[in-house]
């Protein structure tokens, strides 16, 4: 919520892309659809905004983005981040490259992960090391054992089929915090799923003190940490 200084410069990237068919700006409170529309871009037939009757929380809105898709795919991302044109462009030879059978079963996330802390200005990516890898229920375990697992499995930033939400039971988000996107994918890897690690994906996720992890991280560190067998398969 309140992401407007990040919406203003990505949303029309997005919505200018003639391989987007839409976009579904799900908001906590009402005042990021109040600055949409403030700068006309409600005008566009592409985009789709819906105000949530609730706070939902990290987990709940992501599940409600995937409800609302009216598409097999659906970029998941949280609005103070960032990707490119070219990151659909990659994104779309990914799903025709794996999907000749219309069977959608792959989510597709960025080994260029590129984390801008944005108090300091500095870049990193700590899951370079899982470029190329298919993640699947058979190698999943092993995957919780590699340094940095959290970095990888626990950003919920990708390309998702719409039909893992079936997947995904409504939760309670005091029970989920920062561990969301962790938990939505050993969710969809129990049930088949397999998560590509794209190597020529690449996108910009931004650290800052208004972020869900930053302001929740004691509690979403002892989540991650407290039961760590919980996230096996």
């Amino acid at each position: 919520m309140d992401r407007w200084a990040f919406l203003s410069k990505q949303l029309p990237v997005y919505l200018d892309h003639p391989m987007v068919s839409c976009v579904i700006v799900c908001d906590e409170n009402g005042h990021d659809i109040n600055e949409i529309c403030a700068a006309g871009l409600d005008l566009n037939p592409k985009l789709r905004l819906y105000q949530n009757d609730e706070v939902l929380g990290v987990y709940g809105n992501k599940r409600q983005c995937l409800m609302k898709a009216p598409t097999e795919y659906v970029a998941v991302f949280d609005s103070d981040n960032f990707f490119d044109e070219a990151y659909i462009d990659t994104v779309m030879g990914c799903i025709h490259r794996d999907n000749l059978e219309n069977n959608y079963t792959t989510i597709y996330c960025a080994a260029g992960n590129e984390r801008l802390i944005m108090d300091t200005g500095q870049v990193e990516n700590r899951i370079k090391h899982f470029s190329g890898l298919l993640i699947h229920r058979s190698n999943w375990n092993r995957i919780l054992e590699t340094p940095a697992w959290n970095f990888l499995l626990n950003d919920g930033n990708a390309v998702w089929p719409t039909s893992v939400v079936k997947h995904l039971p409504e939760l309670e988000e005091e029970n989920v915090v920062g561990t969301d996107s962790i938990l939505a994918m050993r969710m969809a890897i129990q049930a088949g799923y397999t998560l590509s690690v794209e190597p020529a994906l690449s996108y910009i996720h931004t650290v800052h003190d208004g972020s869900h992890w930053t302001q929740n991280a004691i509690e979403s560190y002892r989540l991650l940490s407290s039961h760590p067998t919980g996230w096996r398969v």
